[in-house]
């Protein structure tokens, strides 16, 4: 059974709301409604102290969202940061959304941890893929984000129509005071963001696929983020997953092998919300057995979750620079 003193990291979608139109983005594979939700400083509240204390990274990332789109995120990571100083907080952004003012407020929450700011490329290339986004405000926001203290990483996807700027991309992250710009491929392609032309591109479904059956061969189960490295997901709406992917799932059905998932999080949808019952019963219920144990044998599950991840994630980047 899993219990609160085995949970050492925690990835929280602190908004499903984005001002961004990205066109591969899952908030354009919805196939069940997930509205504008936000976890609330309120709601933050009813996370267990202890846990909170004993986290060693939190990471306000998301499936659906940006966490810039809660306006309580900086009294959020103040909240976490005066229980547990020495955590790691992470977190991912466009950073189009709020001021300098705001930004330089939440600079000084993550003095240790990282805040992802994913920018595609240059004023004229950016907002091809990060749709309603404006570079220059974002580059005065990760300014003030980094005046203050905070650590920030540059996330280039590299396109055909942003390839030839990464060198210049590379210059301007450091003048914003970035410690990292590294250079990702795209899930996906289309007519208008095509494949770059001067780099060999693997697609991330690829990279996992060919690990996938390395782990079969080898007649390897599953390793479930809760057991192997101690972590939970939870969504804007309040409910609480094994990983990421559990509650993507559900809310698009884009992963075909990891159908079992679904009507597990039907059966249990009413029991899993933390604003309405306790963690530790949610992580102890039978959602989480019942995920837990299925998991192991799943096809799905054994592509993403296997003893090779750490491979995977070196491959996922196709370059990087450390700033600093």
């Amino acid at each position: 059974m899993l219990k609160l003193k085995d949970i050492i990291g925690l990835n929280i979608e602190i908004s499903s709301r984005c001002g961004a139109g990205c066109p591969f983005c899952s908030r354009t594979k919805k196939v069940r409604h997930y509205g504008g939700h936000l976890i609330t400083l309120e709601d933050f509240n009813k996370l267990p102290v202890s846990l909170l204390k004993g986290l060693e990274w939190i990471t306000f990332g998301g499936n659906f969202g940006d966490m810039s789109s809660n306006h309580e995120m900086v009294d959020i990571a103040a909240y976490v940061r005066s229980l547990n100083p020495d955590v790691i907080i992470k977190g991912y952004t466009n950073g189009t959304l709020q001021d300098e003012v705001w930004w330089e407020s939440l600079g000084t929450m993550f003095s240790t941890g990282e805040m992802v700011f994913c920018v595609d490329g240059l004023e004229d290339t950016h907002a091809i893929h990060r749709k309603g986004t404006d570079f220059n405000r974002i580059i005065r926001n990760m300014k003030a984000f980094t005046r203050t203290g905070g650590l920030a990483h540059w996330q280039f996807i590299v396109f055909k129509h942003n390839e030839h700027q990464i060198e210049e991309a590379r210059q301007m992250a450091i003048q914003a005071g970035c410690s990292r710009f590294f250079i990702i491929f795209s899930r996906e392609y289309n007519e208008t963001c095509q494949k770059p032309e001067t780099l060999d591109v693997q697609l991330k479904s690829d990279i996992y696929q060919s690990y996938q059956e390395k782990a079969i061969q080898n007649h390897e189960f599953a390793r479930c983020k809760p057991l192997s490295n101690g972590s939970l997901y939870i969504a804007a709406d309040g409910t609480v997953h094994p990983c990421c992917l559990a509650h993507c799932m559900y809310i698009t059905e884009e992963f075909e092998s990891f159908d079992f998932i679904i009507p597990c999080i039907e059966k249990y949808h009413k029991d899993i919300n933390f604003k309405t019952t306790l963690l530790e019963e949610i992580i102890s219920g039978s959602y989480f057995r019942e995920t837990l144990k299925k998991s192991k044998t799943n096809a799905f599950c054994m592509m993403k979750c296997n003893t090779y991840k750490k491979e995977i994630k070196k491959k996922l980047i196709v370059k990087e620079n450390l700033l600093k």
